[in-house]
């Protein structure tokens, strides 16, 4: 609370100074309610974690501010700040969802704070496209240092761009190991065929380190031991035994491989996107379990099908059923993905994943301690697709088909199926800068069932 307080205190003096360079102020109020002891799936979930899992009314009051400054021909400052009030039956939660500010320049680019990032298939994938990054997910604060976006290559700059980043953050929600660090690293590498057809190829690494047991143990956090963790190298007898026997921390990640190409009247974008949890990932003995997307955008707006999307996630195969590492022979099955024998609270935020929200529910102890993912063993169908029935009405549907397995060391048996269904309107106002959105939401199956909800939202962009 004292951060939301100093925010108010500081922002409008901040924008006093800052009022030419504002690009968006927003304000916006939503209320949703439903039949049940919480929210249908679509209406929580890839919201950068803003609405709470567990009450069955809410109001969300929010206000955004972002801007940028050019300071010289070279240097671009930014920054931003979304804060909301979150009212239900459990009280009124205040919360900072973004509070950043950053400066770039043709090759380089810092950031610090709490930040998301940018939202891709105009909001209708089941991940963001991408299975361990989504935008389920409250912002957790980092310092970002990175390429600009794609930047060209030296002598092959017609053909060849690059994209890295280069994170280091805090987990600061309520934890089995308590503030751990959360590395991260990526690279992605374009190459350009013609004007209108690109391939990249990548891949994202994440590292839990460092951390606080629940005995008051600090797990090791020197400079030494933090090469350890991001080399993905086993732990010396400063480490846990597992992280001697293993490597050090929690390491998981996805390659990702993608094909765009431009038409003449829409662009087309298929994308997949592979996970790893250990070595067996890293050398592809899970192939079978992926995230496909694969998108079409009309470049005409307006239209009634404006953007569509399909997508299929399969991880059932998890390297195998079997894990067992003896002389001479390994056996690296069973990945467990998003969970961890020592950072237990798993791949999650603040009760949201950080990767695919399909990977649902989560388990709790007594205490109501997120303790990992129940479920990573599925596979999907997701769907997306919206457009205009005017100019002013936009429309937005989703419906997940997924049958859920469990894990290896707890299966569901038998195998449970499940529904999850969106349908928004939004209206925007012809002579006034509002718009007014409507919600409906629905879920059947074995893990919820006979779930729905309303909602009703008010939104006015000052600039």
């Amino acid at each position: 609370m004292k951060y939301i307080f100093i925010l108010i205190f500081i922002f409008p003096c901040f924008i006093s100074l800052a009022q030419n360079h504002i690009q968006e102020i927003n304000i916006q109020s939503t209320g949703i309610a439903g039949n049940n002891d919480n929210l249908p799936f679509w209406l929580l979930h890839n919201q950068s974690g803003k609405y709470s899992n567990s009450a069955s009314w809410q109001e969300l009051t929010e206000g955004k501010l972002f801007g940028n400054v050019r300071m010289s021909e070279k240097l671009n400052l930014s920054y931003g700040a979304d804060l909301c009030f979150l009212a239900s039956e459990n009280g009124v939660d205040a919360k900072i969802i973004q509070a950043y500010t950053g400066i770039s320049g043709n090759i380089l680019s810092v950031k610090a704070g709490a930040f998301a990032d940018d939202e891709i298939f105009g909001g209708l994938s089941s991940g963001n496209g991408n299975i361990v990054r989504s935008l389920d997910h409250r912002p957790y604060p980092m310092v970002r240092l990175s390429t600009p976006g794609f930047i060209p290559f030296l002598f092959a700059h017609k053909w060849f761009r690059f994209k890295a980043e280069y994170d280091e953050g805090l987990l600061c929600d309520n934890r089995i190991v308590n503030h751990p660090h959360l590395h991260h690293k990526s690279l992605e590498l374009q190459f350009l065929t013609g004007k209108s057809f690109r391939i990249t190829a990548g891949m994202d690494h994440y590292v839990f380190w460092g951390g606080t047991l629940s005995d008051g143990t600090r797990l090791p956090y020197k400079l030494n031991d933090y090469f350890r963790y991001i080399l993905g190298r086993k732990g010396n007898s400063d480490f846990l035994e597992t992280d001697q026997i293993n490597i050090a921390g929690n390491q998981l990640g996805a390659y990702l491989i993608a094909a765009e190409k431009d038409f003449e009247q829409c662009q087309l974008q298929m994308r997949i996107s592979h996970p790893f949890e250990d070595l067996s990932g890293i050398r592809m003995t899970n192939f079978r379990d992926n995230l496909y997307s694969l998108f079409i955008q009309r470049k005409e707006t307006h239209t009634l099908f404006n953007a569509v999307l399909v997508e299929f996630i399969y991880s059932k195969n998890q390297s195998g059923s079997v894990h067992w590492m003896g002389a001479g022979k390994h056996k690296r099955g069973r990945d467990n993905y998003f969970n961890h024998g020592v950072y237990q609270t798993g791949f999650s935020y603040h009760g949201y994943s950080l990767g695919t929200p399909l990977f649902f529910p989560m388990t709790k102890n007594e205490e109501g301690t997120i303790t990992g993912f129940e479920n990573n063993r599925i596979s999907a169908f997701h769907a997306g697709a919206k457009g205009y029935l005017s100019s002013q009405l936009e429309w937005k549907a989703l419906l997940t088909l997924s049958r859920n397995f469990g894990t290896y060391d707890n299966p569901y048996s038998p195998m449970r199926r499940q529904c999850y269904s969106l349908l928004n309107f939004r209206w925007k106002s012809p002579k006034y800068p509002i718009c007014i959105s409507t919600h409906l939401a629905a879920d059947s199956g074995d893990l919820v069932s006979g779930k729905w909800g309303l909602g009703v939202g008010l939104e006015w962009t000052i600039r």
